[in-house]
């Protein structure tokens, strides 16, 4: 039989004993378990704060070791599906042991490993961010801005902060899939501004 260099087979880790999620009626019970975690799955000096984004559950920070949570996440989840909150937690957190013990970074190999010995299966989020955006369901925040075309006035894009696209860059911005009636002819509107709307 050949000899076959490179990596050998590896055995599946063992998971670690990780707290028991208890019933969070707060914030403070889940920064709680987050931080009991990160004391048994990374060296001393990683962090947990709280973020208000919108358009994520968590963050991972591996150059600041500091791992965010959404506070709109976790107060739209924590009666309705707190198992979401532990998996995101523990998700994290192997982002921050796959860093430290490969030093790799992403949803690769050792992301996945490192999701495996926190005994949580190596996928990324099914939740959908309008289901706990502080904008949605009646909360809707005003967009101030619009990408709309010049000669129609077809709105394509809303925006509630100017965004950063000059003149000079619109003149060659178009719609994908719509090359041909937007190429040139796209630009941005203060919807506030009554003068252009």
């Amino acid at each position: 039989m050949p000899v076959m260099w490179g990596r050998l087979p590896q055995k599946a880790p063992e998971p670690l004993l990780l707290p028991v999620a208890g019933e969070w009626k707060s914030l403070d019970d889940v920064e709680k378990y987050a931080e009991e975690c990160m004391e048994l799955c990374v060296s001393p000096g990683w962090i947990m704060r709280w973020d208000r984004a919108v358009k994520r559950l968590g963050c991972c920070r591996l150059n600041e070791r500091v791992i965010t949570f959404s506070r709109y996440f976790v107060d739209a989840y924590l009666k309705k599906d707190p198992e979401l909150i532990r998996r995101t937690v523990l998700h994290e957190l192997a982002h921050a042991r796959a860093w430290e013990m490969y030093h790799e970074r992403g949803h690769g190999a050792a992301w996945r490993r490192a999701c495996a010995e926190l005994g949580i299966a190596g996928e990324r989020s099914v939740c959908s961010c309008e289901d706990f955006s502080p904008f949605a369901a009646g909360h809707e925040k005003k967009a101030r801005y619009a990408l709309c075309h010049k000669e129609t006035g077809e709105v394509y894009r809303y925006y509630y902060r100017k965004p950063r696209l000059s003149e000079h860059r619109l003149r060659y911005s178009y719609m994908p899939g719509h090359k041909k009636e937007t190429f040139g002819k796209l630009q941005i509107i203060d919807l506030m501004d009554d003068d252009k709307f």
